[in-house]
């Protein structure tokens, strides 16, 4: 409920499937009805299931609502096509070498039969069925959700087409039926336990899944056969846009759910903030290496200095054998909805990770501001077994608020979902909040944490008094901390603090300070030191400001120095960047591909933007013991002393865009430099061109010097009264390393043109050229390859029904002098509505797989067949109607 005035701000995020997540925007998305209630509104979607909005108010308060998006009825649309090739494959030369690698004369088949359809089943059901025989077992298990990279093709595409994939599977057949409030399916999809904290489970699977949300009764169920497994990263930024090597490879493609949390520098379990990232528009990944680029740089803490991380979630390839993973979850709800009770059985089968997992969650609404949540899971790994249990209870009237809470989570606990820093942890406590008035507050928080592990104990407890007027506040408060360990030691913080802000000069200018000081000589908690903290923010636009901020703490065994600065900028409306360079929300919006590394910085006028940022931390003297080892400090290095600093700039004409950013590290381990560019030119007319670079240079600790560059080059050319269109990609790519005991670098470049020429409405002419160069240096001795392909197509409509054509393709490797030709004429003929079929006679050719796709290439006869299919195609006409003529062919 929303009381006007009062506006919240907070925004909706897509992710993958149908869940949504709130993560901040100034203006509100819902509408105030008369009686109070604030209405949302959500953005038509086929997509039907769960969805989950998660809004976040400004006194720290969050709320999650889950809602059913039904489907909607709709009346049939068909549409595929059906194509195959018989051929005789001949051999001349090189008979045994040929038959060693499994070519023979022999008879050769191939085709294809694709289709997608979705419609109503007896005015009730709705069904939607797909079928691609061209996907097979081996590009199953490398691919999910059946997304498109733009990176494997050419960079501009021209157009704002809007991807969706309803029919998702890397399993030749996709099947869903559903209505209001039921679906079932088989095909890619997510799991989506995520209702839960410690029985959660998601996954991106191929195989069966199902949900219904009754009143009173639902569940959420899947089952897979699968040889993936799934693995969970937690890195921590480092300042810049990386690389950042995650942990395992080859990562099964669409697999990755990329995030960004803060976490409370204090307490872990607190997610502070939560930002899903969308492919190509924030990071890119290498599937086969590993290697994640940001599109920003990821700052090691946030504005108040809270860890930042970067959370990746995926499926990577295991060479073991298929198992069954199934799992799902069941809830009873009261008919006043105040009661939830769910369970949870997972079973996953992963060859070598093997686990099972029963949980129970029970959600009671004792009132309108009290809620009690509770929560208890166990797993087995059959070499081990943990338990963990999580009990809350909220309670917030007009003018308090109060929240105990108990949470424990055994070192053997889960199947790789929760957190890493929470293993083996156990924590309560009690957080509290008293209004005195409209300004003025009291806040106060106690807790325990216990290392189940080695018997290391940390308490706090915590008051302070609050002052909050607009355009300033301060707080006043008093802390103690102590840390116990088996070894006998203790370690304690007893602290003052005090601290405030205050805007100046009509609110273009905040500074803010803190200070915490210990009394009584007791500063020897490690992330409870002597601290002090200056910040000042020049607000330059409405939407971006500039800030520097510096933390210096010292106690008794622990000194560090953070130090931040840059430019903030508020998110885009809908988080959309709409330039006409780049316009992405997820991998299901509407989009341009220009995958060339954007800022999103502060606009100093109409033509330009900059962006710049600094963040450095080092810790000095740090001999002390901590609690939880998994958890960084709550200052000073998280893993090592380090400078990060970047500087971007962004021009933008008319018609075209130059960004650019240059980023340094230098810390104990690594010095790196990048350096982002690009360029883009509208399609105007129809003719575009973009250019793009990264570079890397890399030097450790350990003696490695590592430099890789990649430029990209991409020319469009199709005007739309224009007969000509033209494609073009050139990419050069190099390569240096050097460890001290080898040397070797290599570059490549490579170039794709392809060329279509319209004669006329009878007569087209094809055109392709592709060259690749490679020279590779290893330890002073070179070796070079050049390797190029031509190929040319001709055909003409004869008439309505005939038509003929002839093709010749040569794939040449001048190194070795090894050359592949071909060519041969066939002739079509269009005997039915969207059938086509042709003879056709190859009087040399060459079997390779690149470039059958498009072509039968080996010599000998072949016939061809393709036919296209909708809605329409077996529909009978109405009585005195007639069937169009031969010559449609849409």
């Amino acid at each position: 409920r929303v009381d006007p005035p009062y506006r919240s701000w907070w925004e909706v995020e897509s992710l993958q499937q149908n869940q949504l997540v709130a993560v901040g925007q100034r203006e509100p998305i819902y509408k105030v009805a008369p009686d109070g209630l604030a209405y949302i509104e959500l953005e038509p979607t086929t997509r039907t299931g769960e969805a989950v909005l998660h809004l976040i108010f400004p006194d720290n308060r969050e709320q999650e609502i889950r809602v059913w998006l039904e489907p909607a009825p709709r009346d049939w649309i068909l549409v595929g096509f059906a194509e195959g090739t018989v051929g005789y494959n001949t051999i001349k030369d090189n008979v045994i070498n040929a038959q060693d690698a499994g070519h023979e004369d022999d008879l050769y088949e191939d085709g294809r039969l694709a289709f997608f359809a979705k419609g109503q089943i007896n005015g009730e059901f709705l069904l939607t069925l797909a079928y691609d025989s061209a996907t097979n077992e081996a590009e199953a298990k490398k691919r999910l959700h059946g997304t498109i990279d733009p990176d494997r093709y050419y960079t501009l595409y021209g157009d704002s087409m809007e991807q969706r994939f309803e029919a998702a599977s890397s399993q030749p057949l996709y099947v869903k039926i559903e209505r209001r409030e039921f679906f079932a399916l088989y095909g890619d999809y997510d799991t989506g336990l995520t209702v839960t904290e410690l029985s959660r489970y998601s996954r991106s699977l191929n195989g069966l899944q199902s949900e219904y949300r009754g009143d009173h009764f639902s569940y959420s169920a899947f089952a897979a056969e699968t040889d993936m497994a799934f693995i969970r990263d937690e890195l921590i930024g480092d300042g810049t846009s990386g690389p950042y090597q995650l942990s395992r490879q080859p990562i099964v493609i669409n697999s990755d759910k990329i995030r960004i949390e803060v976490r409370d520098r204090f307490r872990s379990e607190i997610v502070v903030g939560s930002r899903t990232l969308a492919r190509h528009l924030d990071y890119n990944i290498d599937y086969l290496s590993g290697r994640l680029i940001m599109k920003q740089p990821v700052e090691s803490r946030d504005e108040i200095f809270n860890p930042v991380y970067i959370i990746a979630d995926y499926e990577s390839l295991d060479t073991a054998d298929k198992a069954v993973t199934a799992g799902g979850r069941a809830a009873l709800t009261t008919a006043d909805r105040r009661l939830e009770v769910g369970a949870s059985v997972i079973h996953q089968g992963t060859v070598g990770d093997e686990g099972d997992l029963v949980g129970i969650d029970v959600r009671y609404q004792l009132s309108d501001g009290t809620e009690m949540k509770i929560e208890l899971a166990y797993t087995d790994t059959g070499a081990a077994g943990g338990l963990a249990y999580l009990v809350e209870f909220d309670h917030q009237v007009e003018r308090a608020e109060a929240r105990v809470y108990a949470q424990e989570q055994e070192a053997d606990f889960g199947l790789g979902q929760q957190m890493s820093t929470e293993a083996g942890m156990r924590k309560y406590g009690v957080d509290g909040r008293v209004r005195l008035s409209e300004t003025l507050s009291v806040v106060g928080t106690a807790f325990r944490q216990d290392n189940l592990q080695d018997d290391a104990r940390r308490d706090v407890a915590e008051a302070e008094l609050r002052h909050q007027v607009p355009g300033r506040n301060a707080a006043f408060g008093l802390s103690t901390a102590r840390d116990d360990f088996s070894n006998g030691d203790s370690l304690v913080s007893n602290q003052l603090f005090l601290s405030g802000s205050v805007d100046m000069f009509d609110r273009s200018t905040t500074l803010r300070a803190a200070a915490e000081t210990a009394f009584g000589s007791q500063d020897e908690n490690v992330d409870y030191p002597d601290r002090t903290l200056v910040g000042l923010d020049y607000r330059v636009t409405d939407n971006s400001t500039l800030f520097a901020e510096v933390e210096d703490a010292r106690g008794a065994t622990y000194d560090s120095l953070m130090i931040r600065a840059g430019a903030k900028t508020a998110p885009w409306n809908n988080a959309q960047f709409n330039s006409a360079v780049h316009r992405e929300m997820t991998e299901y919006g509407p989009r341009t591909f220009a995958t060339l590394g954007l800022i999103q910085g502060w606009q100093l006028n109409e033509h330009w933007s900059f962006d710049f940022g600094l963040d450095q931390a080092r810790t000095v003297g740090d001999n002390s013991q901590r609690v939880n080892e998994n958890v960084p400090p709550a200052s000073g290095a998280t893993g090592e002393d380090f400078l990060a600093s970047y500087a971007g700039a962004l021009y933008r004409a008319e018609n075209w865009t130059l960004t650019s950013r240059l980023e340094l590290r230098e810390s104990d381990l690594e010095d790196r430099i990048s350096l982002f560019s690009g360029f883009y030119r509208e399609q105007t007319g129809g003719h575009g061109f973009s250019a793009g670079l990264q570079l890397f240079n890399s030097k450790t600790a350990g003696g490695l010097d590592r430099t890789q560059a990649d430029l990209r080059l991409g020319w469009a050319y199709r005007p739309a009264d224009s007969a000509w269109v033209v494609f073009d990609r050139l990419d050069l790519i190099y390569d240096e390393h050097d460890d001290g005991l080898t040397a070797l670098d290599s570059w490549r470049a490579v170039n794709n043109l392809n060329a279509n020429w319209m004669v006329n409405r009878q007569t087209q002419v094809a055109l392709q050229y592709g060259a690749k160069y490679v020279r590779s240096n290893i330890d002073g001795k070179a070796y070079t390859g050049y390797t190029d392909l031509l190929g040319a197509g001709f055909r003409r409509d004869l008439n309505k029904r005939w038509d003929a054509g002839m093709h010749a393709d040569l794939l040449h490797s001048w190194r070795s002098d090894v050359m592949k030709f071909g060519w041969g004429i066939d002739v079509g003929v269009t005997f039915g509505k969207n059938i086509w079929l042709s003879i056709g006679y190859n009087f040399a050719g060459f079997d390779d797989q690149d470039f059958s796709g498009g072509n039968y290439t080996a010599e000998g006869p072949f016939i061809t067949i393709r036919m296209k299919v909708d809605q329409d195609t077996f529909r009978q006409p109405a009585t005195g109607g007639k069937l169009r003529g031969h010559g449609d062919n849409d």
